[in-house]
């Protein structure tokens, strides 16, 4: 019997070749999927179980420089209703009404709010008082989720708002301090984890674990709260009486560079913050702080600077003379004096009692343009000065080679025209022209204070050197002479202490031209006159009863020297017996 062996056809090895292949690909994908990348895969997994939710740090409190509380942040909760918790409409009528008893929250606001949102968790409320956010708990309203959140308060209301700022829906600051700080005051924020069901939503006695916030530092400002209200109380006054569109007042330690008060209209108010940033009044002073972000042409003021530099590169004394006929030829172009006035033999001192402008030309062409603007950089002058306020603007003033430059206009960079400024810019060269040549770091945080209670104190900073300290002494009391001769009887003259100080009226500049009705106005002084504790700014801006700085700026330096310096203790030097202000 004849035995036939099988042969193998393609029928039979091609079906078997390609089983094998799929079986091997299947074998190595298994390996890549279970060894090879288990670690991922399972990871992802978990991820796909676990929600998470950020828990915020408290954010620091900001002190005033004796410790009152400026802005703190209290406990409240966010409110938010799940609309899979009512198996009924009855009983989702009935979470609602008591809801909006418990938390005074018209019913039909809260049915906008579910109707507004496809979501299954719906925001009903942001910042529920904390105790209200107890009662809800205690209710045990099915529906009803609770998320702790934080408000930031401001005990003193309004008072300081433009320096303070404020913060965002993410516990963000938005301008000021608040802004300026942020990332000191908000601390590190916490994470909690946790298990969640195929919704998303959490596992009841899951998986939970939260790692802790790390608060923020709280801040000592330099600010004195008291002196921020008598400034803005008087700025107040001052911009109603005199009908300006706004103004500052400053008031700065001219040793340590400290702000003690900087009060600004227009600026940010907390009562009607959110009515004013819808109105948008962004660029109205909600959202900066004028004092450091504007800059002007500060007028006569700049003569202090200009006599400074003069006197400390030895090219005139406080009794150098020359003779001012009214007017100076500045290569073909008349430069008058501001009220048209004939002087005659003058010293410098004598310019500074007069605000002659070419008296500052005078002390000016001595120097030369370059030593002269030479001096400007020295103060400070178009670059910023450091302070710890966002948007500082550098202001600017024209040098040679720029486009269009002419020697007038380093002329009449003497006198406060041709140069832009900031206000707090101004303060910084006024206060190292009294304080013996230093110019400063201004700042408006004095300490910060650990989560763990320690205080770091910030330390005074010299920038350089403008002049010597002689030249400085010298400028100081050529000022105290101007302040001591009030003919007119403005009243620039504090009635109880001695004092120094110069006025600035300045047309503000209209295409190419200065206008004669609108002004700026201010009076940069300081008390006493012997190692001065303030230096203070009084200025407003297009005041329409076109008062010269001297007249309406300067009574209310005096007055509030006069008080400042009695809540400070500072005895009286004049009048002692005399009824106190």
């Amino acid at each position: 019997m004849t035995t036939y062996r099988a042969r193998p056809t393609r029928r039979v090895w091609l079906p078997a070749f390609f089983l094998g292949l799929f079986g091997l690909i299947l074998a190595a994908r298994l390996v890549q999927l279970q060894v090879i990348q288990h670690r991922a895969y399972a990871e992802h997994a978990e991820q796909e179980l676990l929600g998470s939710t950020t828990i915020y740090a408290r954010r620091g409190t900001i002190l005033d420089r004796n410790g009152g509380v400026l802005a703190t942040s209290v406990d409240t909760w966010d409110l938010y209703l799940n609309t899979r918790a009512w198996p009924s409409s009855a009983r989702r009528a009935e979470v609602i009404a008591r809801v909006a008893e418990i938390t005074r929250i018209p019913d039909a606001q809260i049915e906008a709010a579910l109707a507004a949102s496809a979501g299954i968790e719906v925001r009903i409320a942001t910042d529920v008082p904390y105790e209200t956010g107890l009662a809800l708990i205690d209710a045990d309203l099915p529906g009803v989720v609770l998320l702790p959140d934080a408000a930031r308060v401001h005990p003193e209301g309004d008072l300081a708002a433009s320096v303070l700022g404020f913060i965002g829906m993410e516990n963000t600051g938005l301008a000021g301090i608040e802004a300026y700080y942020n990332d000191i005051l908000q601390g590190r924020p916490g994470q909690a984890v946790y298990e969640r069901d195929t919704l998303g939503d959490p596992i009841p006695y899951g998986q939970y674990v939260a790692t802790e916030p790390t608060p923020g530092d709280d801040l000592v400002l330099t600010i004195d709260r008291y002196l921020q209200r008598l400034a803005e109380e008087r700025l107040a006054a001052a911009v109603k009486e005199h009908r300006a569109s706004g103004g500052s007042i400053i008031v700065m330690d001219p040793y340590t560079a400290e702000i003690l008060a900087l009060a600004t209209i227009p600026g940010a108010r907390y009562s009607t913050l959110q009515q004013d940033l819808a109105a948008g009044d962004e660029q109205r002073g909600i959202l900066k702080n004028i004092a450091v972000t504007d800059t002007y042409e500060p007028g006569s003021v700049m003569k202090v600077v200009t006599a400074a530099a003069a006197i400390d590169a030895g090219v005139v004394t406080p009794d150098t003379t020359y003779v001012d006929n009214g007017v100076v030829d500045v290569e073909g172009v008349l430069l008058k004096n501001w009220d048209d006035g004939v002087y005659g033999t003058q010293t410098m001192t004598g310019v500074l009692q007069h605000s002659i402008n070419s008296g500052a030309v005078f002390m000016q062409q001595k120097l030369g343009t370059q030593l002269f603007q030479a001096y400007l950089d020295r103060f400070g002058f178009g670059r910023p000065t450091g302070i710890d306020l966002p948007g500082e603007a550098t202001g600017i003033f024209r040098r040679p080679g720029d486009p269009g430059y002419s020697p007038v206009d380093v002329a009449t960079q003497s006198f406060g025209q041709s140069i832009s400024v900031t206000p707090i810019q101004m303060m910084v060269a006024i206060a190292a022209a009294i304080n013996g040549g230093n110019v400063m770091t201004p700042h408006v945080v004095k300490a910060f204070i650990k989560p763990d209670g320690t205080r770091v104190d910030v330390q005074p900073t010299v920038v350089r050197q403008a002049i010597s300290p002689a030249a400085s002494d010298a400028v100081r009391r050529m000022l105290g002479e101007v302040v001591a001769q009030d003919p007119d009887g403005w009243g620039r003259n504090p009635a109880y202490y001695t004092a120094g100080g110069k006025s600035g009226t300045a047309n503000i500049p209209v295409w190419g031209t200065y206008t004669d009705d609108q002004q700026i106005v201010s009076f940069m002084g300081f008390a006493p006159l012997e190692k001065p504790r303030i230096l203070v700014l009084v200025r407003l801006d297009q005041n329409r009863n076109l008062l010269t700085g001297t007249q309406a700026a300067g009574p209310i330096f005096a007055k509030f020297v006069d008080d400042a310096l009695r809540y400070l203790n500072v005895p009286p030097e004049k009048n002692p017996g005399g009824p106190r202000p």
